[in-house]
């Protein structure tokens, strides 16, 4: 597979909102970016507060730029100054669209190439995150 398709981001986002729904959580914003960083679909669930959307996008657009996941950002966060320091200049340089939270994912296809990544916020991080890997594996990627 080449490229992440909008009908594929669209069941993807589905799945992570109705996982959401099956876990009862709070309403979600689901962002998913191309590889390129992107947004091909964008998803805000009714009585999310607004600043959501900037945050969901801003765990996939980290995911995408260090090619980690987020909760791999969070964990590196967390190691020491120098680290916290180097998260926080990415943040700076990059007009603060890396949040260091679980709930941003990399998609990628089955030969691991990086199709895109999908953020979610909304819920507690590590449910966010859950919520992400539901919709992924509901198109059958990675």
């Amino acid at each position: 597979m080449s490229e992440l398709t909008l009908a594929q981001a669209n069941r993807l986002t589905q799945a992570t909102l109705a996982m959401a729904r099956e876990m009862k959580l709070p309403p979600l914003c689901v962002a998913v970016l191309d590889p390129g960083g992107h947004l091909k679909s964008l998803q805000r669930e009714d009585g999310v507060s607004f600043l959501r959307v900037k945050i969901c996008q801003a765990k996939a657009w980290g995911a995408l730029g260090l090619a980690t996941d987020s909760r791999n950002i969070a964990e590196r966060y967390e190691q020491d100054s120098l680290q916290k320091g180097f998260i926080n200049a990415l943040n700076a340089m990059s007009e603060g669209q890396v949040v260091p939270l679980p709930g941003g994912l990399l998609i990628r296809d089955r030969s691991g190439h990086v199709l895109g990544a999908v953020g979610v916020a909304g819920g507690p991080s590590d449910q966010d995150e859950i919520c992400a890997r539901a919709g992924i594996d509901a198109i059958g990627l990675g």
